[in-house]
C-alpha cells in the first residue's frame, strides 16, 4: 500500500485538496443559506444545483478530455471551481448561488474524472484494488477534514470561502508537476438504460433511489442542522459523522455481501437505514451525542448501497461489460441526486423538521419493498458465482470502475475456453441472452 501511495502521491495529494474544498462548501453553504434567510425550498434548489452540475459534468467532460487533454481540462475546471467559491462572497443571492453550485458540480465531476483516469493509467493488475481503496479513503478523509474546517465559521467573515478556493487552486500544482505522462483517454460506451434494467432491475432502481437519498442527506443536512438549533461547529460534527460512519462500515457490510445473497444484505441495509432515520425524528439538538450516533450509523449504512448496487449488477456481468454498465448505473444515480435536495426541502416545508428524516426513511422503506418484490421474481446468484465486493466512493465517476480488479480481465465471454469456470456460469448475460425472461 505504501508503494502505491508513493507512486501516485501527486494525484492523491491533489485529490485530498479538492475534497477539502468540497467538504468546506458542503457544510458552509447550507449554514450560510439559512442565516441569509433563504427559504427551505430555495435552499434545496441551491444545494441541489451541485448535483445537477455533477450530472452534466460527468456527461460532457469525457468528450473534452478526448479532445483537449487531461492537464488543460483539469486546470480549466479547477479555475472554474475556485472562482465559483469566491462568487458566493460577492453577492448573497439564491439565483447566483444556484448557478455557482451548478458550476462547482460540473467542475468537480471533471476533476474526479481526470484523477480517476490518471490513477487507472498508473495502476497494474496487482495494485488496482489498493489504489481504489486509497481513492475511497482519501476522498472521504478529505471531505471529512473540509467539513470539520467549516465548523470554524463565524457567520460573517469570508475566510472559509477563501480557504476552499485556495485548496482547489493549489490542487492544480501537484497535477501539473507530475512526472507521469498524461494518459490516453477514450469515452466509455454506456450500456443502454433498457439493457441495464434487463441486467438488474434492482441495481437500476436501487442506484436511482440511493442518489435521491444521498442528495437529501448531503445537500440538506447542514440546513436541517441549522434549523434544529445546532451551532456551526455542531453542524460540522453532524455532517462529518456521516463520513466517519461510511469509512467504518463500508468494508464490513461489503464483506458480508460476499458471503450472503447480496439482495438480502441490500434489504437489511436499507431497512436498518430507514429505522435509524425514524429514530432521528425523536433526537434533537439537546441530545447532540445521540444525534451524532444516529447520523453516523445512518450514513455508514446508507452510503454502502452505492457500492452494493454496483456489485449486485456485476454479479450478472462479465468483466468486459462492467465498466459500461457501471457508467450507466452512476448516470442513473446522478439523475436521482438532482431531485433529492428539492424534494426533501418541500417535505421540510410541509412537515417541519420532521420532514428531513421522515422523507429519508420513506425512501429507504420504498427501496426495501422493491427488494422484496425482486426476490420473488428471480432466483439468487449462488455465492460462488458472485464477484467480490468493491468499495466505490460516493463521489466517484464511471472512470473509477476501471480500477476494479475484475475489469483487468477483458476477454469477451464468447471466447472462453471450456476449461474456464466462467464458461459454465449461467448468470453471465452471454449465457442467458438478456431476453428479459429471467428479469421480468
Amino acid at each position: 500500500m505504501f508503494s502505491v501511495i508513493v507512486s501516485s502521491w501527486t494525484l492523491f495529494f491533489g485529490l485530498a485538496l479538492i475534497m477539502i474544498g468540497n467538504g468546506v462548501q458542503l457544510v458552509l453553504l447550507g449554514v450560510r443559506a439559512s442565516d441569509a434567510g433563504f427559504s427551505t425550498f430555495v435552499s434545496g434548489l441551491v444545494m441541489g444545483g451541485y448535483f445537477l452540475g455533477l450530472f452534466l459534468g460527468s456527461l460532457a467532460v469525457p468528450h473534452f478530455l478526448s479532445r483537449v487533454g487531461h492537464i488543460r481540462v483539469f486546470g480549466a475546471l479547477a479555475s472554474i471551481a475556485s472562482a465559483a467559491v469566491l462568487l458566493h462572497i460577492i453577492l448573497v443571492n439564491p439565483v447566483l448561488w444556484g448557478v455557482t453550485r451548478v458550476l462547482s458540480g460540473f467542475a468537480y465531476a471533471g476533476m474526479y474524472i481526470v484523477v480517476e483516469s490518471w490513477l487507472n493509467s498508473s495502476a497494474t493488475n496487482k495494485t488496482r484494488g489498493q489504489i481504489l481503496s486509497m481513492y475511497l479513503i482519501i476522498t472521504m478523509g478529505g471531505m471529512g477534514i473540509g467539513q470539520m474546517l467549516a465548523g470554524f465559521d463565524d457567520g460573517a467573515s469570508a475566510t472559509l470561502f477563501l480557504v476552499a478556493s485556495v485548496a482547489v487552486s493549489v490542487a492544480v500544482v501537484p497535477i501539473l508537476i507530475t512526472v507521469g505522462k498524461a494518459p490516453d483517454f477514450s469515452v466509455t460506451e454506456n450500456t443502454s438504460l433498457r439493457r441495464l434494467f434487463q441486467i438488474s432491475p434492482l441495481a437500476f432502481v436501487g442506484m436511482g433511489i440511493q442518489g435521491v437519498l444521498a442528495s437529501m442527506m448531503f445537500g440538506m443536512g447542514s440546513v436541517y442542522g441549522t434549523r434544529i438549533g445546532l451551532s456551526p461547529s455542531q453542524v460540522a460534527f453532524f455532517m462529518v459523522s456521516v463520513t466517519i460512519g461510511s469509512l467504518v462500515l463500508q468494508y464490513p457490510v461489503g464483506r458480508l455481501s460476499d458471503i450472503m445473497d447480496r439482495r438480502v444484505v441490500i434489504l437489511i441495509v436499507t431497512f436498518l437505514s430507514g429505522v435509524i432515520a425514524c429514530a432521528g425524528l425523536f433526537v434533537g439538538a439537546q441530545e447532540f451525542i445521540m444525534l451524532l450516533l444516529v447520523m453516523g450509523l445512518y450514513g455508514g449504512l446508507s452510503l454502502t448501497l452505492y457500492s452494493l448496487c454496483i456489485a449486485h449488477a456485476n454479479d450478472f456481468l462479465s468483466p468486459a461489460q462492467m465498466v459500461g454498465t457501471a457508467s450507466t448505473l452512476i448516470m442513473v444515480n446522478g439523475a436521482g441526486s438532482i431531485v433529492g435536495s428539492p424534494v426533501v426541502a418541500i417535505s421540510m416545508d410541509i412537515f417541519g423538521d420532521y420532514g428531513y428524516y421522515g422523507m429519508i426513511a420513506a425512501g429507504h422503506f420504498a427501496l426495501g419493498i422493491f427488494v422484496l418484490l425482486r426476490m420473488t421474481r428471480r432466483e439468487s446468484v449462488p455465492n460462488e458465482a458472485q464477484g467480490p465486493f468493491v468499495a466505490v466512493p460516493e463521489a466517484a465517476t464511471a472512470v473509477s470502475m476501471t480500477l476494479n480488479p475484475e475489469t483487468a480481465w477483458v476477454e469477451d465471454e464468447a471466447e472462453l475456453s471450456e476449461d474456464d469456470p466462467l464458461a459454465d456460469n449461467p448468470y453471465l448475460p452471454a449465457n442467458f441472452g438478456l431476453t428479459g425472461e429471467k428479469d421480468s
